[in-house]
């Protein structure tokens, strides 16, 4: 009788112990409901006209993309997203992001207040160029930036590219400073 209540009380500490080190550990402050579109330049070489890098990041760190051949336009459907032709893709891949490239992506949309940011930063012509959506906490805000540097789009970039596979380049910058 007194090895099972020994046995009992062993497990009963054990138990709590587990519970107590699931409890304070701290979760992602990436919602539930993230995800991240940007299409942005490839820093890559190209002739002509400009490669594109389309990307995708949902909030279990799961992403994917697509390097293609803008063809010299950027073209939109009509819920405003970019779009291009499967015949235009050069490369593709997907890739998984560890829980701290997640929450420093989303750290760089907070610290650069993008919900905030107006939705259209457009010229007629430059060369910064980047298509920025991102879904979280029931929000849904689009940024479309083309010919105009945005130091906040390109901080976002920036981030993005940090957190990209090897050889998956993107590039911002070079237009027009507002």
């Amino acid at each position: 009788m007194r090895i099972a209540w020994n046995n009992l009380l062993s497990l009963l500490v054990l138990g709590t112990i587990l519970i107590t080190g699931c409890a304070t550990k701290s979760a992602s402050p990436v919602p539930s409901d993230f995800l991240f579109i940007m299409d942005v330049k490839s820093a890559g070489d190209f002739d002509g006209c400009a490669v594109h890098v389309n990307l995708h990041i949902d909030a279990n760190g799961r992403g994917k993309y697509e390097t293609y051949d803008s063809e010299c336009a950027i073209e939109y459907d009509t819920n405003h997203m970019v779009t291009y032709q499967r015949e235009q893709v050069i490369e593709k891949g997907n890739f998984e992001l560890s829980g701290a490239e997640l929450d420093n992506l989303w750290t760089a949309i907070n610290k650069n207040s993008f919900f905030n940011l107006t939705e259209d930063y457009r010229m007629a012509m430059g060369f910064s160029f980047a298509f920025i959506l991102v879904e979280a906490d029931g929000r849904r805000h689009i940024v479309d930036n083309i010919g105009m540097e945005v130091p906040e789009i390109k901080a976002i970039v920036d981030a993005t590219d940090s957190i990209m596979p090897e050889g998956v380049n993107l590039t911002y910058g070079e237009g027009f400073l507002p």
